[in-house]
């Protein structure tokens, strides 16, 4: 006896996998946002049958979450460096994917319960950089919440002409402050320890 697949067989014979489900659903945040993002028009854009998301993803929220591991599954942390370089650059790669999906972020602020493991795994790797001072729990928040701030900012201009700052001028003020809060860090902790 074959075993058979679960779900309905396209009709035109297409699969389409959930990777190129989550690049449609990455293209309409976006180009639409968040209110763009129906199942109806992912489905419209996919060229497949509304059910097929709700068959890889369960519901909005189960692809908001997949959406998330998708775009932060490439943050990490380098494997070289002291500790506070290594927060740097994990901090400006995490910066750098909230530019690129803002409504995304946003999304995920609006419903903790949908919190991707990459975050947390982001989260984890910063707290364990910081883990020798007394208050790493509390600079992290420091820094992911400047990080967010930082990038949200430059994710909500309209990119019009008359704009004074590029995204890299923005980049360049963000490592600077970045910077400035790390060097505070290591002071205080030289502080604890002295």
């Amino acid at each position: 006896m074959i075993a058979r697949r679960r779900g309905r067989p396209p009709a035109d014979g297409r699969t389409v996998s959930p990777d190129r489900i989550l690049s449609e659903a990455l293209e309409i945040l976006h180009a639409e946002g968040l209110t763009g993002l129906t199942m109806r028009a992912l489905a419209t854009r996919a060229g497949i049958n509304p059910m097929t998301i709700y068959h890889h993803f369960k519901d909005r929220d189960g692809l908001i979450k997949a959406l998330a591991e998708h775009a932060y599954a490439d943050v990490a942390t380098p494997e070289t460096g002291d500790d506070l370089a290594r927060a740097h650059a994990l901090l400006t790669a995490y910066y750098s994917k909230v530019v690129l999906y803002p409504a995304l972020t946003l999304a995920i602020f609006a419903q903790p319960a949908i919190f991707p493991e990459h975050a947390r795994r982001i989260t984890d790797e910063l707290t364990r950089l910081l883990n020798e001072h007394d208050n790493a729990l509390l600079w992290t928040h420091i820094l992911v919440d400047y990080t967010h701030g930082a990038a949200l900012a430059v994710a909500s201009r309209d990119g019009s002409a008359g704009q004074q700052r590029s995204k890299q001028a923005m980049l360049n003020d963000f490592e600077c402050g970045l910077a400035e809060l790390l060097a505070a860090f290591g002071k205080s902790l030289r502080r604890h320890t002295a």
